[in-house]
């Protein structure tokens, strides 16, 4: 018998209980009663008054029993030891089995449950998949085929109820994304516009999705800017009798587990903490038949008791891109002529447009923070390895972003493919990936189209393949290899032997696809409109400050401190200037912000009284510098604050002192030192603007190497623990000097020359010729060095791999 104050383990406690042939009992346990369900309706029963907090009703309607129950079985006391030891607390009263030796049950009941789904999912009234078939014009044959398979397993009210979901999002203003997974490669949720992407322009794969050997429901994921997910929920309550959000259950964090032993591998499975699935959520017509976390619309159960309970989860999950992405439309109508707002069926006209191909350098570059997928270091690294210039390759970049393409020199082999404008495999599958197979769906043609495998069985064959386990289908992988062997000879057994390590990094080209639509168009923006991008970017998230700042230094910009509207005050703002936005300091809002845009001031007293912010945020933006224009110093304007928050004006007192016979000091306060107002901004924003101290670099920018993550040169000044290269400030801990530096953290004492160690030979758009002149002799700071000898003065490499070395004279 399960004896518990919550219902969370039940699903659990019956499975096991059926696995080992025992008759379960379910109890919910109050106080010193145990309340006891004999069966299937009196569980659902005992959930509802569980749920509605009904004691009444479980007095009135439910037998009890008043024995305490035990927290351990014979053999696992050292295991509720360790628990204990964990949770940091005991029980009060701690029984054992031997408090059961004369224990008697004696309630009569079958003491069998049936908890298997009431879920009923969404159908509109008179309204069948089918007529999409009539209004098809492009792929008739097609979208029967998906229509039939989805038909035959009875799914349709499962593709009705995510439709439903994403006009409900439409109507009302939300943002979806353009499709998320393999229901991508489906031609009906693209009809039924669940997605956005049209999968037979980039030739996607529906068994990839769904097939005739899918005995479980399809995966449909739906993407949704993140501010507008909870409004979502809310409008689907609306609509539907039911909407839960799912339980999730932590376990004991590895680190700790270990201190545990021999115990650690039984502990590693037990539940210790319950949060909410971030995306998961159950949908029904109809109520249903389940426990609810006290005061919540959360089931207690988790995913997989659900899933085996055959109730049908949605995922929708909160994006932060789409919500900025959403904005970045909105706030380009008048500024990106360029960019429709119909951008998903646009995109190659888009791509074909000067703006357009300025973005494919920027992305081939490795110009990526904060652009959708793109923004890591391994990611900066494929893109310069890959090169993109056109869709397919943005798309094949954002599957080999990942460790194991990297580990296993895809990527590199890709890279050296395409400049040889060469294949590895001459297989028309393989096409589009330079002949080798980089997508889940490759495989599953190639298993299909050529060794005349049935989709269900290609796609058990991409599940082992993934998993890194054959041997279920041994026989269905070599009648494969056999194929590809009588196809193409050598190289078809060798490519079968390359298919078996694609568990490593193949991935899911539908997937990919979809999101390589956000991609590029967060690179565009960002290519293209980068003040605005920023502007928008930083509404949803003041942690990328440091990134905003070198970023835009690296394009040439100007940043200033947030600036505000003073009449008496000529507003200077040039297009190589970027003040940055108000709501980036503490405390203010971007709604704030937004209305002190708006607003004028004629004095610096009339701010402090009208603009409604505390004396505290005030003094924050005189640190920042956002009143260097009306005070040379930022330590006079902190005095005049304080005067004005004392209510004693300093002038006025020394002229009272005067009147009345008493000497008052003067205070004199003298221009803060730059360092000092480095130090001001970098303590509030954790970046700073003001240069600690002048020097003259003549090799690369910090804010490029930054940027792009490369270990180019830079000559640096450092005071009192800031570095610069008179432009960009960074954190640092060496002694006040001149220095040499090599991105990120190698020093040397002095200017210095630097000399970039190339392995291979560039292409011509891996050199960047530097803007610093050269001396007399064509001689200047920094060069490449070939790998025969030959040199490359007055330039850096764009490109991987290179080896940056001082040169001392």
């Amino acid at each position: 018998m399960l004896s518990d104050t919550t219902f969370c383990g039940v699903a659990k406690f019956l499975k096991e209980a059926e696995l080992n042939q025992i008759r379960g009992i379910v109890g919910l346990r109050v106080g010193t009663k145990t309340y006891i369900a004999k069966n299937t309706h009196e569980l659902k029963q005992l959930f509802k008054a569980y749920n509605t907090k009904d004691i009444v009703e479980l007095d009135k309607n439910f037998q009890y029993i008043t024995q305490p129950p035990i927290y351990f079985l014979p053999g696992q006391e050292e295991y509720f030891n360790a628990l204990c030891d964990y949770f940091g607390r005991k029980p009060e009263r701690v029984g054992n089995a031997k408090d059961f030796e004369k224990f008697k049950l004696n309630i009569d009941g079958d003491f069998r449950y049936d908890l298997r789904s009431n879920q009923r999912l969404y159908h509109p009234l008179n309204d069948d998949i089918s007529k999409f078939i009539k209004e098809e014009k492009e792929y008739p044959e097609r979208l029967r085929y998906e229509i039939n398979i989805i038909k035959e397993f009875g799914y349709e009210d499962y593709f009705h109820t995510v439709k439903r979901i994403v006009d409900i999002a439409n109507v009302n203003g939300i943002e979806i994304g353009p499709g998320r997974g393999s229901v991508v490669g489906s031609l009906l949720a693209y009809r039924m516009g669940i997605t956005k992407i049209n999968p037979l322009k980039y030739d996607l794969l529906f068994e990839r999705f769904m097939n005739e050997g899918r005995r479980d429901y399809p995966d449909i994921d739906l993407d949704v800017e993140d501010t507008q997910r909870q409004n979502l929920l809310k409008l689907l309550r609306k609509e539907f009798k039911v909407v839960y959000n799912i339980s999730a259950f932590a376990t004991i964090p590895e680190k700790i587990l270990k201190e545990y032993g021999t115990l650690a591998s039984y502990l590693s499975d037990i539940p210790v903490q319950r949060t909410t699935h971030a995306a998961g959520i159950i949908i029904s017509t109809t109520e249903i038949d389940v426990p609810l976390v006290q005061d919540t619309e959360t089931v207690e159960w988790d995913m997989k008791d659900l899933e085996g309970l055959e109730y049908v989860k949605f995922d929708i999950l909160g994006l932060k891109t789409l919500t900025i992405f959403k904005e970045l439309r909105k706030y380009s109508k008048n500024i990106a002529q360029d960019i429709s707002q119909s951008l998903y069926e646009e995109i190659d006209s888009i791509m074909s447009s000067e703006n357009g191909k300025k973005t494919y350098k920027y992305i081939a570059a490795g110009f990526t923070d904060n652009v959708f997928q793109l923004d890591s270091s391994i990611a900066k690294q494929v893109v310069r390895d890959l090169k993109p210039n056109n869709f397919n390759e943005l798309v094949l970049a954002i599957s080999l972003n990942r460790p194991g393409p990297l580990r296993a020199g895809i990527t590199k082999e890709i890279c050296q493919l395409k400049v040889r404008k060469s294949k590895k495999y001459n297989v028309p599958v393989l096409s589009e990936t330079y002949g080798l197979p980089i997508y889940q769906e490759q495989v599953m043609k190639i298993a299909m189209e050529l060794a005349g495998l049935t989709s269900a069985q290609a796609d058990e064959l991409r599940k082992a393949i993934a998993k890194k386990d054959m041997s279920k289908i041994r026989e269905t992988y070599e009648k494969l290899r056999n194929k590809l062997t009588e196809l193409y000879g050598n190289e078809g057994k060798e490519l079968s032997k390359i298919i078996l390590t694609l568990g490593e990094y193949a991935f899911n080209k539908s997937h990919a696809v979809a999101y390589a639509h956000i991609t590029y168009f967060m690179a565009y923006y960002k290519a293209n409109y980068p003040k605005m991008f920023y502007d928008i970017y930083l509404r949803y998230d003041t942690t990328i400050l440091p990134e905003v700042v070198y970023n835009l230094q690296a394009l040439g910009y100007l940043v200033f401190p947030p600036k505000l509207k003073f009449s008496k005050v000529r507003d200077k703002e040039k297009e190589d200037i970027y003040h940055l936005p108000l709501y980036i300091a503490p405390g203010i809002s971007v709604e704030k912000a937004d209305n002190l845009k708006e607003m004028t001031f004629e004095t610096f007293e009339d701010f402090v009284e009208f603009s409604g912010l505390s004396l505290s945020n005030v003094e924050a933006l005189i640190k920042i510098g956002t009143f260097d224009e009306i005070f040379e110093s930022r330590r006079k304007a902190i005095q005049k604050l304080r005067s004005i928050r004392s209510g004693i004006n300093p002038e006025l007192a020394r002229i009272g002192g005067k009147l009345f016979g008493k000497v008052v000091q003067k205070e004199e306060l003298k221009v803060e030192d730059d360092w000092e107002r480095t130090q001001m901004e970098y303590d509030i924003l954790g970046v700073a603007m003001t240069p600690p101290t002048k020097v003259d670099n003549l090799l690369a920018p910090y804010s490029l190497a930054y940027s792009l993550d490369l270990p180019f040169g830079i000559h640096v000044g450092v005071k009192a623990g800031f570095g610069t290269d008179g432009k960009s400030i960074f954190k640092i801990h060496i002694p006040d000097g001149e220095y040499t530096m090599i991105y990120p953290n190698t020093y040397e004492v002095g200017r210095l020359k630097v000399e970039y160690l190339l392995d291979e030979e560039p292409l011509k758009n891996e050199i960047s010729k530097s803007s610093y002149l050269a001396n007399q002799n064509g001689y200047g700071y920094e060069k490449i060095t070939l790998p025969d000898g030959r040199s490359i003065e007055n330039a850096r490499p764009i490109k991987n791999g290179f080896k940056t070395v001082f040169i001392k004279d």
